[in-house]
This record gives C-alpha cells, structure tokens and sequence, in this order.
C-alpha cells in the first residue's frame, strides 16, 4: 500500500473530494489523502499510518472504509489490531469519550496518546469539470 503523506503547518479546511486525515505526533503534523479500504494505526513502522510515540500501541487502531448505496462512503475507527487485540489505551473521540469503534464524521479528533492524535476531514463535493456545471444549469432552467 502507498500512502502519500504532506507536511502540514496548520490544519485547514478539506476542499478536496477525497477522505483525509491529519495526523499529529512526535514527527509533527502531515495530511494524507484515505483512499485504501483499510489502513492499520500505530507506532510499528509496518503500520499503514505510522504514529511516532511511546505511548502509542505497537497495533492501536484499524480504519475501515464503510460502503454505502444512497451516500458516500465514510470510515470506521476500531480499537485494536486487525487480528482483534484491544489498545492499551483505547482511543478517545472527541476529547470526550472512549470508544471501542466510531463511524468517523467531519471534524473528529481521535486521540491516542498525549499529543497523538488525527483529524478526519470528510471529503466535499466539488464540480470536476465545466460541462457539469452547465448540464446542471440547464437542467436545472429546463425545470424552470
């Protein structure tokens, strides 16, 4: 799995049409773009989302991709590694409260350790080309 990761120096706003995930820890803070259907999360460096703390677990979470038909797809956070063995620590969302598994929404923050933590922006839905915008125009005064 390729993961492109990009250094960030302060958290912004998604305006992208992808999933994507800020991640802050001891190296710093970088985006990347959610692309996978499952990514692993923790401070071994085979993890797909590498997470630089000692106070991280080897295997701390897994992030699946939830398909959905009438909307688009989101991703779950779940405790754990793959193979089902809890995270010393858990993971917190929100600052709030623990959490076994959640089903990300924009602006979540899932903490795993002190100063350790991601911020998932949900993608928006953006016009990709003119013809679009001015099938929809038409459309749309068609109707009208």
């Amino acid at each position: 799995m390729t993961i492109t990761t990009q250094e960030e120096s302060e958290i912004s706003i998604n305006f992208s049409s992808e999933h994507t995930l800020v991640v802050t820890d001891n190296s710093g803070t970088r985006k990347m773009q959610l692309v996978e259907n499952q990514y692993t999360i923790g401070r071994e460096t085979d993890n797909t989302v590498h997470l630089n703390s000692n106070f991280v677990s080897r295997y701390h979470a897994t992030l699946r991709k939830v398909r959905h038909r009438d909307r688009l797809d989101t991703y779950r956070i779940i405790d754990g590694s793959d193979s089902g063995k809890l995270s010393k620590n858990g993971i917190i969302l929100n600052a709030i409260q623990k959490v076994s598994s959640h089903d990300l929404q924009d602006g979540d923050i899932v903490t795993f350790a002190p100063e350790v933590h991601t911020l998932y922006l949900a993608p928006k839905l953006i016009w990709k080309s003119a013809f679009w915008k001015s099938a929809w125009r038409f459309k749309f005064e068609y109707v009208l």
